[in-house]
Parts: structure tokens; sequence; C-alpha cells
């Protein structure tokens, strides 16, 4: 087995009733952010006819006893990386496609984890027992994504390879992770199990759907070649503080976050650095998030400059009760160490600001916001083949 796929599905709901255990069987509504709507329901109160989306009154009316309970985000984040850091106590190649859903590498594992069992019980340890996660382990990437669908709640599946395909052909189509109207292109031709899908030629597949319908084909049949991603390597820069008693003055919050962002600038990752962009993050006792991300028009190092941004920011800061948890984390550091002033002040280097400017705006929107014209084909006849716009990446 190559791959083990951990999933909890209905993920924020879970995570509530892992609080109220005692709740697990009842009719349970969660509402979602608005609070106006249903954003997740438990299996007994989806027999009484209630649907996500539904109106929070209109449940009510439907089942009289129906409990509503709200979102914790602070809860659910540390649900997540409880799951990831589970998977990766076995192995080092982790990926979190979602929270609650994470896949791990086990290639090369065999002689720690003998058998089926070792491995299961290894990550079981490591998960947090009121999640009851469930677990599956297969050949190939999708395949274990459906054997945890599959499994029961705590349980574990195990699909071979030479049984792959038969598992996966009356599974629904609606699993492959493809756009919604591509899974709905392939209903309307009737396509609605794996099963159905892999019968067909596989180049009738690609002729109708590109190439993600050649890599469903595949997925159908049991073999798709989709590694398990591990995240980007990024040097973690993070200060945090546990407030108690909880903080409920702004003046107290100021304060806590002037204290992190002295002790984040003597980091020694920081230190001889400029600092591009950050992000601030505010627990309240309630379990609600409050957090902002900052890019800096200008990076600095300078503590008074960079306390300027964090209070403007803190000024409008809106969070919904007392505070037990601060933190500042930076997202990205400057590659500069310093800045050289201009000899001649009208001489202003435009070249330096244009490039610095264009690193600002990636950092902030995540691609190269300009391009540039290059020669590629001068001698061609064709005019569009002369010149091509590349990204402007300094």
């Amino acid at each position: 087995m190559k791959i083990a796929c951990l999933a909890i599905p209905g993920f924020a709901l879970a995570c509530e009733l892992a609080a109220q255990p005692a709740l697990a069987s009842e009719p349970v509504a969660l509402v979602d952010a608005s609070g106006q709507r249903v954003a997740a329901l438990t299996p007994s109160a989806a027999r009484r006819g209630l649907q996500p989306g539904m109106l929070l009154r209109e449940a009510i009316n439907y089942c009289a006893t129906l409990t509503v309970l709200e979102s914790h985000p602070a809860r659910h984040d540390s649900a997540a990386a409880a799951c990831v850091a589970a998977l990766a106590s076995i192995s080092p190649i982790v990926e979190e496609a979602a929270p609650g859903l994470v896949y791990a590498d086990l290639r090369g594992l065999d002689r720690l984890y003998p058998s089926i069992d070792a491995l299961d019980s290894a990550i079981r340890l490591a998960t947090p027992s009121g999640l009851r996660p469930r677990l599956g382990i297969a050949e190939h990437k999708f395949t274990a994504f459906v054997a945890a669908q599959d499994a029961q709640l705590g349980g574990t599946q195990t699909v071979g390879a030479p049984d792959a395909a038969a598992f996966l052909a009356s599974r629904p189509i609606s699993l492959l992770p493809l756009d919604h109207d591509m899974i709905a292109r392939m209903q309307l031709l009737g396509l609605t199990t794996l099963g159905a899908l892999a019968a067909l030629p596989r180049h009738t597949v690609v002729a109708q759907f590109g190439l993600p319908g050649g890599w469903a084909w595949e997925a159908a049949h049991g073999c798709d070649a989709t590694p398990v991603t591990a995240a980007g390597w990024r040097e973690h820069v993070l200060e945090q503080i546990v407030a108690e008693p909880p903080l409920i003055s702004r003046e107290a919050v100021h304060y806590s976050m002037q204290q992190l962002l002295g002790r984040i600038l003597r980091h020694r990752a920081v230190a001889g650095h400029f600092v591009r962009a950050l992000c601030l993050r505010i627990i309240t006792e309630d379990d609600q998030i409050w957090s902002q991300e900052q890019t800096l028009k200008e990076p600095s190092s300078d503590r008074e400059r960079l306390w300027l941004v964090i209070d403007s920011i803190l000024e409008r800061a809106q969070y919904t009760g007392p505070v037990v948890g601060l933190s500042i984390e930076i997202l990205e550091l400057s590659r500069e160490s310093g800045k050289q002033t201009v000899l001649f002040p009208g001489k202003i280097r435009h070249r330096e600001r244009l490039d610095e400017m264009v690193r600002q705006l990636k950092t902030r929107y995540g691609v190269p916001p300009m391009k540039r014209l290059v020669e590629v084909e001068p001698w061609s006849r064709i005019p569009e083949r002369r010149h091509a716009l590349m990204d402007y990446d300094p």
C-alpha cells in the first residue's frame, strides 16, 4: 500500500460534536457564518427532512427538538492541525487537501509498520479520539480517498491494487474532484457511476472532456498517478501569547501585540531583514478568530514604523468577546538587509523602485502583476510570432 487518506466528512460539525459527544446521536444543525442558514447536519437531523442550506427558522419548524450549534473556527484550526500532525508522525510526505482531509505517502515505511494494523494503530494514537476519522489505504490517491469515504465512522478501509477497479465501479461520479460543470455534463450523458466512465474507451473520454477527463478515466480504473504533494517549505516565524486571564480592553490587546512585535523582530530569522508581509491573529474566549494579513507598502525592520501599521489595523478590528490568544506571523521577508540612500537626490532609481513595487504586488496577489515584451522570432512574417508577453518577475 502506498497512500493513506485520513478523512473527516462534515469536518466543522465533527469538531463541534467532539466537544459535545452526547449530541452525536441527536438531531443537530450547525449554522453558517451568517447565523441564518444550516451549514451541516447530523444523520438524525437529515432523517427528519432537514437539508443543508435551509433557513434556520424553517429547520426548527421541521424539528422542534433540533439542537443548533455555532461554529468555532479556532477549534477547527486546532483539529485540522492535529490531523496533519497525526500523519506527519508517520510519514515525512504529507498533504493537507482541505481541513479534515489529509494524505500521506507510505512508501518506504514497511519496516517501521510491517502490517496495516500497526500502521492504523499508530495513526489512531496520534489523532484526537473525539474526531473519529475515517482512514483509507490504497495504492493510488483517488482510490484511498474513496476508501476513506466508504469506511465506517472511526474505521479503516483497505483496497488492494487488483480490487481497485471493482471497488470503485459502483461509486458515484460526483466523488471525482472535478469542477461542477464537468460532473453535470457527465451525468447528462448517463455517466452516473465510476464504472460507467471506466467502461468507455479512454480516447473517447479525452475527446469529450479533455485532459481532466483522461485523468478521471484513469482514476475510475484505480490507477491514477497523482502523487502526494507536500506543502512547500517556508520558514515559519510566529510569536504568540495565551492570555490568562482573558483581555477585556483594547488597550491590553494593543499592549500585548506591541510585546509580540518586539519579540518577533528579535527572532534570529528576522534580524537583519525587512518585513514585507505579516498576519495578525486574535482568538476570543468563544473560539472565534479574527485575523488580518497585511502587505507593507514599503518593507521595513523599524519597530516604530511597523507598529504604526499594526496599530491602525487593530483600531479597525472587530472581535466578539474577551481575548484569550494573540499572534503575529511574518509571511514574507524581503531579500534586502538594508537600504542604500541615493547620492544625488534628483536622480531617482526608477528600475529599483519598479522592481520593488512588482515584488510587493506579487506578494499580495500571488502572481506577477506585470508583463514585458520579449523578442522571440524577429524574422517571422507573422507579427504575432515576433514578440511574446512574459511575466516580469524581478
